[in-house]
C-alpha cells in the first residue's frame, strides 16, 4: 500500500513538474514579448562592443514594441557575462551579446563553465568589425610588403603591439606573421586603447586591431594604415586594400558580435527576436548609427551563424597554435 501510494505520489510530482514546463514553454507563443528584455553585454559602457550594440537598440525596442535594459557584465574577456547568461531563466526576456572573444577562449581555458554551442541558442550575428593593419605614423613602410620586407631583414626585431597575450589583436597579428614568415617582437599592452597609444606615440611599430578603435586617429593622420583584414574592403576606408591584396592569401580577420540565448529558450520567442533583429537592421537610420560606431552592418541567423563560427573558431584556432599559447 505504501510503495502503491510512493508510486502515486512521484508520477504526480511528475506529471506536476512536466506541466509546468510546457506552460513556461509555452508563455512567450502568446503576448511576447509582455515585458521588458534584459541584455547582457559583456564589455563596459562605451566600449566598442556595447556602442555597437545601443546603435541596433532603439530599432530592436520598436520592432519588438518593448524596451531592451542592457546589463553591462564586464570583466574576463566576456566569461562572466556568458556565465550570467547560461544560468538566466530560459524564458525569452534574457539575451547576451558576445563576439569574437568568445572563439577564443575554448583553447585558452581548460575547463570553462559554459559551451557556447550547447549552452546557449544562436539567434543572429548582428555586426561585424574589419580588423586592420595599422602603424606609427613614423614608421617607414607604407605598404605590406614592405612591413614583411623589412621585419624579415631584421628578425625580431619589428615590434607588434597587442591588447594583451591571447587577445584577438595578439592572434590577428600572430596569424599574420606566422602566413607570411615574418618573425617579429610581440609587445603586449594592457588593453587596446593603451596598445593604440603607444602607437601613435611611436613607442610600437604596427598593431592588427579593430577599425573602429582607429578610424578616428586614421583619419586625423595619427595612424597609418595599411591594409584591412575582410574578404573586401570596407565601405569606411574604401582606398585601403585588403590584406589579400596585398598578397597575403587567405588572411581574413575580422570581429563581430551576435545575440544568444540561453539554452531551452522556446523557439516562438527566438523566431520572434530574429524578426526583430532583421527588421531593426534592415532600417537605413540604425545603419547610419552602425556605421557612426565603427562597424558595418552583418546579419546572419541560424545555420549560416552557426556555420561562420565555426570557421571563425577554426581560424583563432590555428592563431593560438602559432602563438604557442599556455592553456591555463
Amino acid at each position: 500500500m505504501r510503495l502503491n501510494l510512493a508510486v502515486g505520489y512521484l508520477l504526480a510530482t511528475a506529471v506536476t513538474f512536466f506541466a509546468q514546463q510546457l506552460s513556461w514553454a509555452a508563455a512567450p507563443t502568446s503576448g511576447y514579448p509582455s515585458k521588458p528584455i534584459r541584455m547582457i553585454v559583456g564589455q563596459q559602457a562605451g566600449s566598442a562592443l556595447d556602442n555597437s550594440v545601443r546603435a541596433i537598440t532603439p530599432a530592436f525596442n520598436e520592432s519588438l514594441g518593448t524596451q531592451i535594459v542592457i546589463d553591462n557584465r564586464p570583466g574576463a574577456g566576456g566569461m562572466i557575462a556568458m556565465q550570467v547568461g547560461r544560468t538566466a531563466i530560459p524564458d525569452g526576456y534574457t539575451i547576451i551579446n558576445a563576439g569574437s572573444p568568445q572563439m577564443i577562449t575554448p583553447f585558452l581555458f581548460k575547463k570553462l563553465d559554459y559551451d557556447l554551442f550547447h549552452d546557449f541558442v544562436a539567434i543572429a550575428r548582428l555586426t561585424v568589425v574589419q580588423n586592420c593593419l595599422v602603424t606609427a605614423p613614423q614608421f617607414s613602410p607604407n605598404s605590406v610588403k614592405a612591413l614583411i620586407d623589412l621585419a624579415k631583414s631584421k628578425p625580431d626585431t619589428v615590434n607588434m603591439a597587442s591588447a594583451g597575450v591571447g587577445s584577438a589583436s595578439h592572434l590577428a597579428g600572430t596569424l599574420f606573421s606566422a602566413m607570411t614568415g615574418t618573425p617579429v617582437l610581440h609587445v603586449p599592452y594592457k588593453g587596446g586603447a593603451s596598445a593604440v597609444t603607444a602607437l601613435i606615440s611611436n613607442e610600437a611599430q604596427f598593431m592588427i586591431t579593430p577599425l573602429s578603435a582607429t578610424i578616428d586617429h586614421i583619419k586625423a593622420g595619427r595612424l597609418k594604415v595599411l591594409a584591412v583584414g575582410g574578404q573586401t574592403r570596407t565601405s569606411q576606408l574604401p582606398d585601403v586594400p585588403t590584406m589579400q591584396e596585398e598578397g597575403v592569401k587567405g588572411y581574413l580577420s575580422i570581429g563581430w558580435n551576435g545575440i544568444f540565448a540561453p539554452k531551452g529558450t522556446p523557439a516562438a520567442a527566438v523566431n520572434r527576436l530574429v524578426g526583430a533583429l532583421a527588421s531593426a537592421i534592415s532600417k537605413t537610420d540604425t545603419q547610419e548609427r552602425i556605421l557612426r560606431a565603427g562597424v558595418e552592418p552583418g546579419l546572419l541567423t541560424g545555420v549560416e551563424f552557426t556555420k561562420f563560427m565555426h570557421e571563425d573558431m577554426a581560424r583563432f584556432g590555428r592563431a593560438v597554435k602559432a602563438a604557442n599559447l599556455t592553456v591555463q
